[in-house]
């Protein structure tokens, strides 16, 4: 009898390769998210690390000066005023956005708005003028600005033709000295909003002295946020004040020698910040390599110009009214989460309590300082989504 040889079975039948393919799927899906969840852990270490670092800055600040550091309000903690342009609150009250009878997006983020810029009205980030000549990199901001109006990036991505055309035209001719005429005039209202200054809480437990003064001579000398500010100190190698702002910036420019340097970095209230220094050490978000003490302070995740992580464009008022004839950048120096985002503080005088937090991953938060008793149920209840993972440090 003659036995039928049978055919050797070639690869994968349908079934098979159907039943391979959702393993894959399955093994990767559960990769990706296992690694979404280690990813999300180092983000909260993150953030538990740097809170605790600048926990370490607070407690030396007040063993120092008897207060923890007494930051200005940038606005108003009152969450119930709108905000304009660069999120900045304006007079007008807008109450309603919490009577909510159904959340919606769009009056969720119009609520987040409000609240964000309350949260941040005593900052964390210290922002000044931009350094005049910075090694060279002055000369290709107004570049670097124009890249960024044009390809439309961030809050530029919905300009109309127009107001694009006017922000172009206010850096044709760079962006150096660009406040020098309006900061001579007495009436500062318009540019109070712009807030050429912003004395954040880097600004106390930095040596802000060192790195705050690096721009032109009239934003010292003739502008009243610095000078109404700050007061003039004595220098330490002779024991007589200042005569005024000029003479102790001759110390900080020009790329100063170590003597010169010394003649500010001794000056008492900046010499304090050496004692808590090295806790801030490449956890600051910065444009530039700052190094105070021998201590670098800048993240290696800064990204610098480049990136544009701290460079704010601002002018005299609305850039839909058309007055965007002078823009100016700002320079910044902060402290951020995890998740990239700023931290928030509240401390109010005489300053001898903080709260010091973070929004979390949803990056959203709610101000401790607030009841939401009077809220509805509605508002609650967006507002205890914002708040499940916020972390909180609070002073002892």
């Amino acid at each position: 009898m003659m036995l039928r040889s049978r055919e050797k079975k070639n690869g994968f039948t349908l079934v098979e390769m159907l039943i391979v393919v959702v393993v894959l799927i399955t093994l990767m899906s559960v990769t990706f998210k296992l690694a979404g969840i280690g990813d999300e852990s180092d983000r909260r270490v993150t953030t538990v690390t740097r809170l605790q670092r600048l926990e370490n800055c607070l407690s030396g600040y007040q063993a120092a000066f008897g207060s923890y550091p007494p930051v200005k309000l940038h606005g108003s903690h009152d969450i119930n005023f709108k905000v304009g342009s660069h999120d900045i609150q304006t007079d007008e009250r807008n109450e309603d956005i919490w009577n909510w009878n159904k959340i919606g997006e769009l009056n969720e983020q119009a609520a987040w708005r409000q609240v964000s810029a309350a949260c941040k009205a005593q900052p964390i980030a210290c922002r000044y003028p931009f350094p005049s000549g910075y090694d060279g990199v002055v000369e290709d901001i107004s570049e670097e600005i124009k890249s960024l109006i044009t390809d439309g990036d961030d809050e530029y991505k919905n300009l109309d033709d127009e107001v694009r055309e006017r922000l172009l035209a206010g850096f044709d001719d760079g962006v150096s000295n660009n406040i020098g005429r309006h900061s001579k005039n007495k009436d500062e209202s318009d540019w109070r909003n712009i807030q050429l200054f912003q004395f954040g809480l880097m600004s106390y437990l930095l040596p802000r002295y060192l790195f705050m003064m690096n721009g032109d001579d009239v934003f010292f000398s003739d502008y009243a946020q610095w000078t109404g500010n700050n007061t003039l100190p004595c220098d330490p190698f002779v024991g007589s004040a200042y005569n005024n702002w000029k003479s102790l910036k001759r110390y900080t420019e020009n790329s100063p020698t170590q003597n010169d340097l010394a003649h500010v970095a001794n000056i008492p209230s900046q010499a304090a910040c050496a004692r808590w220094m090295p806790n801030l050490e490449g956890i600051c978000k910065c444009n530039h390599n700052y190094s105070f003490f021998g201590i670098d302070i800048r993240s290696s995740s800064s990204g610098g110009l480049s990136a544009s992580p701290n460079i704010e464009i601002f002018s005299p008022g609305d850039e839909s009214s058309g007055s965007t004839a002078n823009q100016y950048v700002l320079d910044m120096v902060t402290v951020h989460d995890g998740w990239d985002m700023p931290f928030y503080y509240y401390s109010p005088p005489p300053y001898q309590t903080y709260t010091i937090w973070s929004g979390g991953a949803n990056k959203r938060t709610f101000p401790p300082w607030i009841s939401r008793k009077g809220l509805s149920a509605k508002a609650n209840e967006c507002i205890g989504k914002w708040t499940v993972d916020d972390i909180i440090h609070m002073s002892n």
